[in-house]
């Protein structure tokens, strides 16, 4: 039975089920900062660029319906994707588990004065470490943090790709 549904989800509908994913992730996000009152900290902005990234490759790779061995690319870019998106949010999970006293140092720019400073290199190594905005929990869904249900989601993401990896056609009986 298993095997049945197995061959049922193709890799073009498992791109297709990636997109809306991350497509309404990134929708929700959005939604929870304008309507909520969410600020997004620099590693929240950082989780919604790779869900963008995840949502475009996929996309790309539901456009193009490639076959076999153009699947398999589409399929280890978005789990390399996934992969640093799920470092990305444990990294942001862990520092929301420390206490006060443990939290980063602030560097008290705003993000767009922060990009003119210094240089890109800085600039993305000071957005990936966290900053004392990212320990804090602002906002939950569904009683868990942001941070952790955005890791999952990675996770999520990375176990359909991974299908995508494995997924073999099925053979076609001639009679």
């Amino acid at each position: 039975m298993l095997t049945n549904l197995f061959r049922l989800i193709s890799p073009r509908l498992t791109f297709a089920l990636i997109f809306i994913f991350c497509a309404s992730s990134i929708g929700y996000a959005f939604y929870s900062q304008i309507y909520n009152g969410a600020q997004p900290c620099p590693l929240c902005i950082a989780q919604r660029i790779i869900y963008g990234f995840l949502g475009l490759f996929s996309l790309i790779a539901l456009i193009n319906n490639c076959k076999g061995f153009g699947n398999r690319i589409y399929g280890i870019l978005l789990l390399a994707i996934a992969l640093f998106g799920v470092k990305t949010a444990y990294h942001h999970v862990w520092l929301q588990s420390l206490p006060p006293d443990q939290w980063p140092a602030s560097c008290g720019m705003p993000l767009d004065i922060l990009f003119k400073k210094i240089p890109l290199s800085g600039f993305i190594n000071t957005i990936l470490s966290g900053t004392a905005e990212c320990a804090m929990v602002s906002w939950k869904v569904f009683g868990f943090s942001g941070p952790l249900v955005s890791m999952w989601g990675y996770v999520l993401v990375a176990v359909g790709a991974f299908y995508v990896l494995i997924h073999r056609k099925p053979k076609q009986n001639l009679y």
